[in-house]
């Protein structure tokens, strides 16, 4: 069974920079990323659909984190897959710096 790949690799020509998609994001913060629409249906820790028009993509690193941790070989399709690739070696450092003794409380504050 191969690993799941980025559905954001079947647009045609994204922006790149250093290789790597500049892929829009559902944010107030202006930027250089195109600006996805907020989903006020949406509860603020829920992730949208991936038909929805405003799933990004670190709503699908998140949602695909722990179905492609387990997978040994990953083939890059495209260069959303090389975005999707970084994002979940970068979840996985962060979860690597949680300590197991710390609270939720620690944990969010940054102590």
């Amino acid at each position: 069974m191969p690993a799941y790949n980025s559905i954001f690799n079947a647009e045609a020509s994204p922006q790149l920079i250093g290789n790597f998609p500049l892929l829009p994001l559902r944010t107030r913060t202006r930027g250089p990323a195109y600006t996805l629409p907020l989903d006020n249906s949406l509860a603020p820790h829920l992730s949208p659909e991936p038909d929805s028009e405003s799933y990004d993509a670190l709503d699908e690193v998140l949602s695909l984190f722990r179905a492609n941790t387990f997978f040994r070989n990953f083939e890059i399709q495209g260069p959303a897959d090389r975005l999707l690739v970084y994002g979940i070696l970068w979840v996985s450092e962060c979860l690597g710096k949680v300590k197991p003794g710390y609270s939720a409380r620690c944990v969010t504050r940054g102590w």
